[in-house]
């Protein structure tokens, strides 16, 4: 069940979700359920990118689950910019209360049921981190590995391996660059570009999904195209990939579906660039 409620939004019964956390959001919208870089200690978003194309993952938001119940931090960072310290600070160490926060705030939703909370935190046990996610060397596995430890011994270990994992992920809102300091799509990695078009854009954007209205490539007055897309490089507004990656918006009763704001770890400048040389290149075809 917590699987379905993450991947799902909601319980499948009988052909379709019963008691959905929201309307709007499921988890895996903003977050991935595996592993985003080879080691546990690296979040260098070039890095993750090249995960993600190496393994075909989308390209998100949010960190991922993977690991979850081996943090100690979560909602870190400058996401209390976001949500004030009111909302943030009991999620900020407790992951119950960060999943309740996520699942009522972050979602559009509500909190999850006693029975919903505990089969979530079960499936995210399921997703604990392995011995083969940290960047050990030989000699401090066999260190781990050894037996008859002394109680000195056990905890220099555990200490080394707390110190191969994020305890928590950062998370550093940006602004956008300036007008005078963007490329214009005349600079970037196209094949970066295209994937991150396809692997974070799409991902919510694409006609096919239901996440938002606000989508690329159909036919409807709300749908977009590089051209479009290419044209408000220049502005600081919603529809400049500069300024929404940066900013995001806010949920609203007539719009409750929002965008989410890309911290420089998730997505950096180069990033932007790369994906504004892409969508240059395609809106001239």
């Amino acid at each position: 069940k917590g699987k379905e409620i993450v991947q799902l939004g909601g319980k499948w019964d009988n052909g379709k979700i019963a008691n959905r956390v929201s309307e709007h959001f499921k988890c895996i919208d903003c977050h991935n359920v595996q592993p985003e870089s080879k080691y546990a200690d690296d979040n260098d978003p070039d890095s993750r990118l090249a995960y993600s194309k190496e393994f075909n993952q989308p390209y998100l938001p949010g960190s991922t689950f993977y690991g979850i119940t081996n943090r100690t931090g979560w909602f870190n960072g400058d996401h209390v910019k976001k949500y004030g310290e009111e909302l943030i600070g009991p999620a900020r160490n407790d992951l119950v209360n960060a999943i309740q926060l996520c699942s009522k705030e972050c979602s559009v939703g509500r909190m999850l049921t006693k029975e919903e909370l505990e089969a979530v935190l079960h499936y995210f046990s399921s997703m604990e981190l392995k011995l083969r996610d940290l960047n050990l060397s030989e000699e401090e596995l066999a260190s781990i590995s050894a037996g008859n430890q002394s109680a000195e011994q056990k905890a220099q270990n555990i200490k080394l391996i707390k110190s191969k994992y994020l305890q928590a992920y950062p998370a550093t809102f940006v602004d956008e660059l300036p007008r005078n300091e963007r490329k214009m799509g005349e600079e970037g990695n196209l094949e970066n570009g295209k994937w991150i078009y396809e692997k974070s854009c799409l991902h919510c954007h694409s006609p096919e999904k239901t996440v938002t209205d606000r989508t690329l490539f159909g036919s409807g007055a709300d749908q977009k195209d590089f051209k479009w897309l290419a044209s408000y490089f220049k502005k600081s507004n919603g529809g400049s990939i500069y300024w929404i990656t940066r900013h995001g918006t806010s949920s609203k009763d007539h719009i409750p579906q929002y965008m989410p704001i890309y911290s420089k770890e998730k997505l950096s400048d180069s990033q932007i660039e790369d994906l504004a040389a892409y969508i240059l290149a395609e809106s001239k075809k």
